[in-house]
């Protein structure tokens, strides 16, 4: 992947804004933005998610190219039909001026108030009613999470922060999104830490 795509959405549950308009609206402009770093097909977009987008938000294939195609409809991204021999045809999107400039207008809106929905601390809340070892149980499998999530994050880094790139400044941003998701995350992992020795002691 010639550019590097770690950006958007660092919602506290992982990119998860619930399932209503606000986070298909979301995937939308997250769309608009990977096809505004360079043209990609379907299978590029969904590489990005996998490759670069796993720590801040999960898209499937079905939302991916139904949002394509709601894109598509409203005139803000084109497709061009690449023929290959050896292979299958590509279909490859590119923004339209108005893709790029409804890209435009959703950068400089507000940022909207961050309150995440997070099961994990909803069902620690309520821990207090259950016992020790169903609370460990959590803990344990959150932490497990945690490191699964720093491991990812490092790994992104050594694939694609010291590769050249034709858009410095486009990298400078998508690396302060990935320190910034790396001390939340590590943040969270101290605290869980903490949490699981305390109940261990009490075992």
């Amino acid at each position: 992947m010639p550019e590097q795509l770690d950006t958007l959405s660092l919602a506290h549950n992982n990119g998860n804004e619930g399932n209503g308009i606000s986070s298909r609206n979301t995937l939308r402009y997250i769309i608009l933005g990977l096809l505004g770093a360079r043209p990609m097909s379907g299978y590029d977009i969904k590489q990005a998610f996998d490759r670069a987008l796993a720590s801040y938000w999960n898209a499937g294939n079905s939302q991916i190219y139904t949002t394509l195609k709601s894109l598509s409809d409203a005139e803000l991204v084109e497709a061009e039909v690449i023929v290959q021999k050896s292979r299958p045809n590509r279909k490859v999107y590119r923004l339209t001026a108005a893709g790029q400039a409804e890209l435009d207008r959703w950068l400089e809106e507000d940022v909207p108030e961050r309150f995440s929905k997070d099961d994990f601390l909803t069902k620690l809340f309520f821990c207090g009613e259950t016992s020790d070892e169903v609370a460990l149980k959590h803990l344990l499998e959150h932490r497990l999470s945690l490191l699964k999530q720093l491991e990812h994050m490092e790994w992104a880094r050594q694939q694609y922060a010291t590769r050249p790139t034709r858009r410095p400044r486009l990298l400078e941003y998508q690396m302060l999104v990935r320190d910034y998701k790396e001390a939340v995350l590590k943040a969270g992992l101290e605290v869980t830490e903490r949490a699981i020795t305390k109940l261990e002691e009490k075992a």
